[in-house]
């Protein structure tokens, strides 16, 4: 009786460190997977019919950011993404610090603060953004975004492409 006691509780204990082991791999296979550059290559609205102005970030309109590049790199989460210039947009680049949220409903979301040289937060406030994690994968990601113009919610998806595993800030 004493050793089938000993067995169950050897058991549940193996059992509850390999589940605290797979959802730690689990974020870290998922930082893997962002770690590089990629272009963001598509931006589609999903909310009720109409026209919108989705300032993302607090930077620019949502078209200013289609063909931008996006790094992360993981080890230290810094990254940055900018935006290519046109009439309508100002060319840029804008360092981030990233990290992912695990929600308590199993979703992820993409969190980052805007910084400067030196990694400091632009924001006194420790604000920062959160876009939802859809889908990522070794070649492709889609963020959605969710916004509010005059009054009515919608969201913004945004499509990245992987263009390269180099990582440099």
């Amino acid at each position: 009786m004493k050793n089938i006691f000993y067995l169950a509780l050897t058991m549940l204990v193996v059992s509850c460190s390999a589940t605290t082991t797979a959802s730690s791999q689990s974020s870290q296979m998922k930082k893997k997977t962002l770690k590089g550059t990629w272009s963001l290559t598509n931006i589609r609205f999903v909310g009720e019919e109409g026209l919108y102005k989705a300032d993302l970030f607090g930077i620019a309109d949502s078209p200013c950011y289609k063909g931008g590049e996006w790094l992360f790199i993981p080890n230290n989460g810094t990254g940055r993404f900018s935006i290519n210039g046109s009439e309508r947009c100002q060319e840029g680049t804008h360092r981030i610090l990233w990290s992912f949220y695990e929600a308590g409903d199993g979703s992820t979301e993409l969190q980052f603060k805007l910084v400067d040289a030196k990694n400091k937060p632009l924001s006194g406030d420790k604000s920062g953004y959160r876009m939802a994690v859809e889908s990522l994968s070794e070649s492709n990601a889609v963020f959605r975004v969710k916004v509010d113009y005059e009054g009515k919610p919608f969201d913004v998806v945004l499509t990245l492409d992987k263009v390269s595993n180099e990582v440099k800030l």
